[in-house]
């Protein structure tokens, strides 16, 4: 074969695989992905591209003055609900009138934007001043001022360390009430 029709071929292969590296990597998305769920509250990866929102924030203050700011990595808006967004790597600081302010860091939650309660699960911490709150979930009732930590949950402060099945806390009194489950005793640690 002549060189020059070499060439040719040659630069037609790396035309036509830059077009194909191209079209995959800006037009082409997998309509049949699935979301991995290991729990209704965990998301594992994300049903499609499309709703996918990098860098999510919600602010929302109520007319009281009180201020909810909850931020994640990566955000979808749910199929079934559009009031829902599935949320990984999440924090959120809530700031009370007049009181410090609360933050909530989990590995996913599941958001409602226009209710406002939040369902953090994995790997979840609720910090206010000097107690700490470690659970594998905690519902956020924001309207009602009100948090329920449960399932493996600990909580710390200088002076004791608690274990227990669930923990509600009024997030305005910053009352809370410590239970357990099967007539199991709570399990109390001083330091």
């Amino acid at each position: 074969m002549n060189r020059k029709i070499l060439v040719q071929i040659f630069l037609f292969l790396i035309f036509l695989i830059s077009v194909t590296f191209f079209y995959f990597t800006y037009f082409y998305s997998k309509k049949n992905q699935e979301i991995k769920v290991n729990s209704p509250e965990k998301i594992k990866s994300f049903a499609s591209k499309n709703n996918l929102i990098k860098d999510l924030e919600y602010f929302s203050a109520d007319a009281k003055g009180n201020k909810f700011l909850i931020t994640s990595e990566y955000g979808e808006i749910s199929v079934e609900d559009s009031n829902l967004i599935m949320m990984e790597n999440v924090k959120a600081n809530i700031n009370l009138v007049n009181k410090e302010i609360i933050i909530i860091s989990s590995n996913f939650a599941k958001y409602n934007n226009k209710s406002l309660e939040t369902t953090f699960s994995e790997n979840v911490t609720l910090e206010y001043l000097d107690n700490t709150i470690r659970a594998d979930n905690i519902d956020l009732l924001l309207q009602k001022s009100f948090a329920q930590a449960y399932n493996n949950v600990i909580y710390i402060n200088p002076t004791t360390k608690v274990f227990a099945d669930k923990l509600e806390i009024d997030l305005i009194t910053k009352n809370s009430k410590v239970f357990m489950e099967n007539g199991k005793k709570i399990k109390i640690i001083g330091k």
